[in-house]
């Protein structure tokens, strides 16, 4: 069997505002479509049917549902398009479309068809943790994204913006990138989910302030020039 994931590089996209195509109706069609608006995509999904899962979704102008089959002029203008529908040969088509056109396809039921495969993912606030079989087992990746739901609570999004502040102090502070590397990551080792736990974020941002202070104060200042010999002084 060949290695799936050999070609696989991993990548976070930003797609806030920008365009994305889902064809098809049903409840994958649905939950690619949810993932897409949870990342501020502007989405068209179309489909010659709609199950009632799209009616959950979040009412907003920034879904459209077009009922009626998939044309490959719906590409146009997307950063990204997922093919969902229950009939292989449109799958097929919308990925022969896609790359002809130059836009990122994942199709839900042919890996090998697919630019790109949506991983499970949890999140907790900027925290996201991606979780992918490469296709081979979606239904394991699920299972490992339930596990890990269980073993990494809601602070930990706490605790990622709370360091996300202090890299902002530290790279204004902090103008030697191997000593801002070494503090970060000083930072970074800090048991400061257990002071979030146990004393609330303000202790653990009062422990945070005390390293980079304790870190900033003992930069070295920078060399002074060696005095020319007209300007070196008399005894």
């Amino acid at each position: 069997m060949a290695d799936a994931g050999g070609g696989l590089y991993p990548v976070v996209l930003r797609l806030r505002g920008r365009r994305a195509l889902v064809v098809g109706g049903g409840k994958v069609a649905a939950r690619k479509a949810a993932g897409l608006l949870a990342a501020g995509a502007h989405i068209l999904v179309v489909s010659t049917a709609f199950m009632p899962a799209f009616g959950r979704l979040v009412d907003t102008a920034a879904l459209t549902l077009v009922k009626r089959p998939y044309a490959p002029s719906d590409l146009e203008g997307m950063a990204v398009v997922v093919a969902a529908t229950d009939d292989r040969r449109v799958n097929a088509q919308v990925s022969v479309d896609a790359r002809r056109a130059g836009v990122l396809v994942s199709v839900v039921d042919a890996p090998c068809e697919s630019d790109f495969t949506v991983p499970a993912v949890v999140r907790r606030g900027d925290l996201l943790i991606a979780i992918s079989t490469s296709g081979r087992s979606p239904a394991l990746a699920s299972h490992l994204r339930r596990e890990l739901e269980l073993l990494i609570p809601d602070d930990w999004g706490v605790l990622v913006r709370l360091l996300g502040a202090a890299r902002t102090r530290v790279q204004r502070a902090v103008g030697d990138t191997d000593r801002r590397r070494h503090l970060l990551e000083r930072l970074a080792s800090l048991d400061l989910l257990s002071t979030l736990r146990h004393d609330g974020r303000q202790a653990a941002t009062d422990q945070v302030d005390a390293l980079i202070s304790a870190m900033a104060a003992t930069v070295p200042a920078p060399p002074q020039a060696a005095p020319s010999a007209d300007e070196t002084p008399t005894p």
